[in-house]
C-alpha cells in the first residue's frame, strides 16, 4: 500500500473511473475509497484500484481519512458530496465541471469550503489539451494582436443525452443541459484565454423540438467587458459519426487562432495560429520553442501571407498532433507542492479553481435565463 495522498472518489461512472485509475497510477497517491449509490459500480471500480467501496459520500468520508476528494457525480448532484467532503475536513477537493448547475448551489458550496479552509479545484479538463495550452500562450503574449471576435461549436452525438448514462440517461440529462454539460467548457476556456477580460452580458436562444426532456441546443453571444464578442453554440441532437465535435476560433486585429479539438466529418484535427505580420522570425521561433520545451510540440515557420496574395511573409505556428496533460497528475502535484501553480504547469497560470468554477456557473445561468426570456441578460461580477 502506498504511503501518499489519500484519495476518495465519489461517483463510479465514466469520469469517476478515469480519476480513480489515474490517481491509482500516480506514485504520490493512494485511492482509499470509491463511493456510489450503485453498490455494484462502487464495488467494481474499488476492486480495480485496490480501494474500499462505499454506498455514499458520507459513508466514505466517515470511514476513511481522505486528503483529496474527487467529486465525479452527474452535473446536478455535486453539492451534497462536496459539502460532505468539507464537513469531514478534507483539505483539497476536485469537483468535475460544472461546479454546480445553479449559482445558489455554487455559492453555498464555496462559502462552506472557504469557512473550512478547504482548497477547491474544478476540473476544466480542456485546459490541459495541447492545442488549448498553445492558444492560451499565443493570446496571452499578444501574438495575434488585440482579440476582437471568437466563435465556438461544441456538439454531441444525440446518443449522449439518450444513452451515455445507460438507463439513467434521460433523468440525468434532464437535470443538466448542453449549456451546463458543454458550454461550461467553452466559457472557462475563453476566460482563460482572454484574461483579464470577463463576460458582462449574454444573449442566447434555445431549441426544444427533439429531445423533450432537456433543450436540444443553446446558441448565443457572450459580451465581454473590453468589447470582445464571442459566439458559442452547443447541441445535443446531432446525428454524427463521432461522439463529439469541437471547433474554436479567435480572431485578433492582426492574426487568428483556429483549433479543431474534436473534428467532424471531412475535418482534420489540428491547430494553427496565423501571427501578426509584424512578428519577426525570431519571435515565431521563440514561441514555438517555449511551448515545445513544455511538452507541447508546436512548429513555427514563415509562410507566404495569404491575406495579401503572398506578397510578404508572416509567422505561423502549427500543432498537427493532439495530446494532453493528465489532469489528476497536475492536481496531485499541486497538493505535493502546496501551490495552485505546480511546476509542470508553469506559464499557464493557476489551475482552475473556485473562482473559475463560480464565474462559469454565473455565465451559464445568465445564458439559460436569456434563452428563456428572449432578452440580453447581465452577468454579476460578484
Amino acid at each position: 500500500m502506498k504511503d501518499g495522498i489519500r484519495v476518495g472518489i465519489v461517483g463510479a461512472g465514466l469520469l469517476g473511473a478515469h480519476h480513480a485509475e489515474t490517481c491509482a497510477a500516480n506514485e504520490a497517491a493512494e485511492v482509499v475509497g470509491v463511493a456510489d449509490l450503485r453498490a455494484d459500480a462502487a464495488q467494481e471500480l474499488a476492486g480495480k484500484v485496490g480501494a474500499q467501496p462505499y454506498g455514499s459520500a458520507r459513508e466514505l468520508f466517515e470511514a476513511e481519512r481522505v486528503d483529496f476528494a474527487v467529486i465525479a457525480t452527474p452535473d446536478p448532484l455535486h453539492k451534497d458530496p462536496f459539502l460532505a467532503a468539507v464537513a469531514a475536513g478534507v483539505r483539497t477537493i476536485l469537483c468535475e465541471k460544472p461546479l454546480a448547475t445553479t449559482v445558489a448551489d455554487a455559492e453555498q458550496m464555496l462559502a462552506a469550503a472557504d469557512k473550512a479552509g478547504a482548497r477547491v479545484f474544478v476540473n476544466y479538463s480542456n485546459r490541459f489539451a495541447w492545442l488549448f495550452m498553445a492558444t492560451h500562450r499565443v493570446l496571452q503574449q499578444g501574438l495575434i494582436g488585440e482579440p476582437v471576435y471568437g466563435e465556438s461549436r461544441l456538439d454531441d452525438n444525440i446518443s449522449v443525452p439518450q444513452r451515455l448514462w445507460q438507463a439513467r440517461s434521460r433523468e440525468w440529462a434532464a437535470g443538466s443541459s448542453t449549456a451546463h454539460f458543454l458550454l461550461t467548457h467553452v466559457v472557462d476556456l475563453l476566460h482563460w484565454f482572454l484574461a483579464p477580460a470577463r463576460v458582462e452580458a449574454v444573449y442566447a436562444v434555445k431549441q426544444e423540438r427533439v429531445l423533450g426532456f432537456t433543450p436540444d441546443l443553446y446558441d448565443g453571444f457572450l459580451f465581454w467587458d473590453n468589447g470582445i464578442k464571442t459566439r458559442v453554440k452547443a447541441e445535443w441532437v446531432k446525428h454524427i459519426e463521432t461522439l463529439v465535435e469541437f471547433y474554436l476560433c479567435i480572431g485578433g486585429r492582426a492574426g487568428s487562432v483556429v483549433a479543431h479539438r474534436r473534428p467532424g466529418y471531412g475535418t482534420s484535427e489540428g491547430w494553427r495560429a496565423m501571427l501578426a505580420a509584424d512578428r519577426p522570425k525570431d519571435v515565431v521561433a521563440s514561441c514555438a520553442q517555449g511551448l515545445t520545451v513544455q511538452g507541447v510540440p508546436v512548429t513555427g515557420r514563415m509562410i507566404q501571407d495569404p491575406t495579401c496574395d503572398g506578397e510578404r511573409q508572416r509567422g505561423c505556428l502549427e500543432l498537427k498532433e493532439q495530446g494532453e496533460r493528465v489532469d489528476d497528475d497536475l492536481f496531485l502535484q499541486a497538493i505535493v507542492e502546496d501551490t495552485d501553480s505546480p511546476s509542470n504547469w508553469q506559464g499557464f497560470g493557476p489551475l482552475p479553481g473556485a473562482e473559475d468554477g463560480l464565474r462559469a456557473v454565473r455565465v451559464i445561468e445568465a445564458f439559460t435565463d436569456s434563452a428563456q426570456k428572449g432578452e440580453r441578460v447581465g452577468v454579476p461580477s460578484r
